[in-house]
C-alpha cells in the first residue's frame, strides 16, 4: 500500500519476479513525500550508510537506465555546507556569517515526480496492478491479512505498508520512535547564468547544511533554484489537512523565503515561482523503519526516511521484494524502536 517511491519500487521488483502484485494509493500518485520532495538523491540514510544500503545510488541509477526513465537523474556530487569550520566560502550570509562548503559527498538530483511516474509505468509493464484513489480503511492481521477498501475486502498473502510519514496511523505498533511533520520548500523564478554565478550555484551541485539552522536546495534544469527548510510537527491526520495559506505552515514558508532573500543581494530581488509543503517521517535515530510487523510477519512496513528517502526508498522497495519473494532477511537496523 502506498503509491510513492517505496511502494512503486516494491511493486516493480515483485512483478519482475512473477509475483502477482496490487498497489493501492489512497490519493493521486505523487500526493505525498515522493511527489513533494526537493529531489536530492543521496547515499544511505540520514544517519549515514548502513549495512545492506551501501548502494542506494547505484541501485537507482541502474533501474533508471534499464527502464529508460526520463527523470533528470544526475549524480555530480552534493555539497555539505556549514555555518562554521573550514572550507570554501559560499557568497551567502546566514546567521550572521558566511556558509562554507565543508566537503563534497556522493549524490545528485532527480525530478522526483518523473521518477515516480516512470517507476509506476515500469511496474505496470511488468504486470503489477496499480490503483490510485483507493484508500485502505482498515488492515487486519488475523486470522490472515485483509484490507478494507471502498466496496470490498481483499485478502492478500502479504501486505506492504509503504506510507512513510503516515505509517503510525496505519501501523500504530510502530508509532513509537517516529514523528510526522511537514517540511517546506520554495522555488525561485528562472535565473540566468550570471545570477547563478553570483549566488555561487553555477556548478549545479545540490547542497544541505550539516549544522543548524538546516537548509537544503538544488538548481533545476530550467534555472530555478529550490530551497528548503523548516518543520511543523503534528498528528498525521492534522498534517494531511494542513494548507500553506495559514497558521504555522504559512509562517514557516514566510520565514524560509525571508531567509533565502537574505542570503545574497541577487536573491534579495528574486520572485518565487512556487512554494509547497510535503510530509516527512522522522525517526528518533534518523534510521528508516524497514521490518515485518511485530506479531504479524505477513505485514511488512517501510518509512521514516527522515528527509533522506529518494534513493533509499527505491532500495527499500527492492529489499522488501526480496523479503517477500526469497524470504531474505530484512536488516537489523530496520527493526521497530522501543
Amino acid at each position: 500500500m502506498g503509491g510513492g517511491l517505496t511502494g512503486a519500487s516494491a511493486a516493480y521488483h515483485l512483478a519482475r519476479r512473477g509475483v502477482r502484485t496490487i498497489l493501492l494509493e489512497a490519493g493521486s500518485f505523487g500526493d505525498g513525500a515522493s511527489g513533494r520532495t526537493g529531489g536530492l538523491a543521496l547515499e544511505g540514510t540520514a544517519a549515514g550508510v548502513v549495512p545492506g544500503a551501501e548502494d542506494c545510488l547505484a541501485t537507482l541509477e541502474a533501474l533508471v537506465r534499464e527502464e529508460r526513465i526520463e527523470c533528470g537523474l544526475r549524480l555530480p556530487g552534493c555539497w555539505e555546507i556549514a555555518h562554521r569550520g573550514d572550507g570554501a566560502e559560499l557568497p551567502w550570509n546566514d546567521e550572521g556569517g558566511r556558509l562554507r562548503i565543508v566537503r563534497t559527498v556522493v549524490g545528485g538530483v532527480v525530478n522526483p515526480a518523473a521518477l515516480l511516474l516512470g517507476l509506476l509505468r515500469a511496474a505496470a509493464r511488468a504486470g503489477a496492478e496499480i490503483y490510485e484513489r483507493t484508500p485502505v480503511a482498515r488492515i487486519a492481521a488475523r486470522p490472515a491479512p485483509s484490507l478494507e477498501i471502498p466496496g470490498a475486502t481483499i485478502n492478500p498473502k502479504t501486505v506492504v505498508v509503504a506510507a512513510n510519514a503516515w505509517i503510525g496511523e496505519l501501523a500504530p505498533a510502530l508509532r513509537a520512535g517516529m514523528r510526522s511533520a511537514l517540511t517546506f520548500a520554495c522555488a525561485t523564478e528562472r535565473l540566468d547564468s550570471a545570477a547563478l554565478t553570483a549566488i555561487g550555484l553555477a556548478p549545479g551541485l545540490p547542497f544541505y547544511t550539516v549544522d543548524t539552522p538546516y537548509l537544503w536546495g538544488r538548481t533545476c534544469d530550467d534555472g530555478r533554484v529550490i530551497f528548503g527548510a523548516g518543520l511543523v510537527y503534528g498528528a498525521a491526520a492534522r498534517l494531511e489537512r494542513t494548507g500553506i495559506g495559514g497558521g504555522e505552515a504559512k509562517l514557516a514558508i514566510e520565514r524560509l523565503e525571508a531567509r533565502v532573500r537574505g542570503l545574497n543581494p541577487t536573491l534579495a530581488r528574486i520572485r518565487f515561482a512556487a512554494r509547497w509543503a510535503g510530509p516527512i517521517g522522522i525517526t528518533d535515530d534518523l534510521v528508516p523503519i524497514l521490518c515485518r510487523m511485530p506479531g504479524a510477519p505477513e505485514i511488512l512496513v517501510a518509512g521514516g526516511y527522515s528527509g533522506h528517502g529518494v534513493a533509499m526508498s527505491v532500495k527499500a522497495g527492492r529489499m522488501l521484494a526480496a523479503a517477500i519473494a526469497d524470504d531474505a532477511p530484512l536488516p537489523a537496523w530496520g527493526a521497530p524502536r522501543r
